[in-house]
């Protein structure tokens, strides 16, 4: 009975020793690496580029602080943005703006009555070759015809005959009025002159301007803008010469361009001034007065400068320096990111020599000792992406 009850206690130990085993090494493995190596009296001065947090405490002398804040990244020289083909035109056609079935004007030596015949013009400027064409169905007399107020037409006239009159384009407005009346009977006053048309019609060329322009969107990114040195616009038109009028090219509104292109050849680039375009969505403006177009291998073209990364400097003094050599001190760079997700790489150039970091973490730490000297020293932060830096330092540390 003795010896059942001291198997059981003996088992209970184990069981205990496992369990606080067991949390021992759930507790070293979920430790900070720095807090852990310490633990388990590793080093941790080492180079290695895990991320480390700086103690405070081991901080001897700063000698460099600053917040870089964005650095942009480039990995090409020319951007290309391609705009697909497009077609403007402006259409002509003839349009009937207004009709009118008859018209009968009578005078006698004391009674009089005339006819008039209302018409609107909704594109003014678009409308040209104005026209009026009637019948005459019945004659005697001249017959007399004025276009608001101004006299356009004067002459006698026969039954049957078809007329058409131009209607001066100076004469015209948005609201017209033409009135007909015939001449009057001198000095037989016992006669009356009587005409009368029909088929009333008023006719214009209208230009249709629905398709004479097309608009296109291009994005500019903000490294792309910041770092814009050239741009220009390149196309090719198809026209015929003889019948097109001018085509003009505007960005965000600005006019960049606007001739008769030769339409054989393509468009020597236009280069215009980077101020023109905004950083994100931008707008190109094909449009003509007149004729057809048809624009291909359209292109605008960034030319970017070269990115300058950001240098920092600081000074070292003798004792400072020798403190290094004899591994007094260590030489310590840390960057502070603001991204804690994605990944960050790229080099630190200490002194001319490259030191490469890639993290996802929110610190990282670079030892530079090997790299010191005294006096000025340059650090150099050249990232293979663009990233940004909350803070930059170097530290002399324990």
């Amino acid at each position: 009975m003795n010896q059942s009850k001291r198997g059981q206690a003996a088992a209970g130990a184990a069981i205990l020793l496992v369990i606080i085993a067991a949390l021992l090494v759930g507790f070293i493995v979920l430790i900070p690496p720095q807090e852990r190596a310490e633990l388990l009296g590793e080093s941790s001065t080492s180079t290695s580029t895990a991320p480390k947090v700086i103690d405070e405490a081991k901080v001897k002398i700063n000698l460099l602080k600053v917040s870089p804040g964005k650095i942009d990244f480039l990995n090409q020289k020319e951007i290309e943005h391609p705009l697909p083909v497009t077609t403007i035109f402006t259409k002509t056609e003839s349009k009937i703006l207004a009709e009118k079935n008859v018209a009968s004007m009578k005078k006698g030596a004391f009674s009089e009555e005339q006819s008039n015949f209302k018409f609107t013009v909704p594109s003014l400027d678009q409308s040209e070759d104005f026209l009026l064409s009637f019948t005459v169905k019945s004659a005697q007399g001249d017959l007399l015809v004025s276009l608001n107020g101004d006299e356009i037409f004067s002459s006698e006239v026969t039954a049957g005959e078809s007329l058409v009159v131009n209607l001066p384009k100076n004469s015209i407005q948005e609201n017209n009025e033409l009135l007909f009346s015939t001449s009057g009977v001198g000095a037989a006053f016992w006669k009356t002159n009587s005409i009368q048309v029909e088929k009333l019609k008023v006719v214009s060329d209208v230009t249709n301007l629905e398709s004479q322009a097309s608009k296109n969107l291009f994005l500019v990114s903000e490294t792309e803008k910041k770092n814009l040195e050239k741009i220009r616009l390149k196309f090719k038109p198809d026209c015929d010469t003889n019948k097109a009028g001018k085509l003009e090219v505007l960005i965000n509104g600005n006019e960049i361009y606007s001739a008769i292109p030769d339409c054989e050849l393509s468009m020597v680039p236009l280069e215009f001034s980077p101020s023109l375009v905004y950083s994100g969505e931008n707008e190109i403006v094909f449009l003509t007065s007149k004729g057809t177009y048809v624009i291909s291998n359209i292109k605008i073209e960034s030319e970017l400068k070269e990115v300058e990364y950001p240098t920092y400097y600081f000074e070292v003094s003798y004792e400072q320096y020798q403190d290094v050599v004899d591994e007094k001190l260590r030489l310590r760079a840390t960057l502070n990111f603001v991204d804690v997700v994605s990944s960050k790489y790229g080099e630190l150039i200490f002194n001319g020599h490259a030191k490469n970091f890639d993290t996802k973490e929110v610190t990282y730490i670079l030892d530079l000792s090997d790299d010191i000297v005294q006096g000025n020293n340059a650090l150099k932060v050249k990232p293979d992406k663009t990233i940004e830096v909350q803070e930059l330092r170097v530290d002399l540390v324990k």
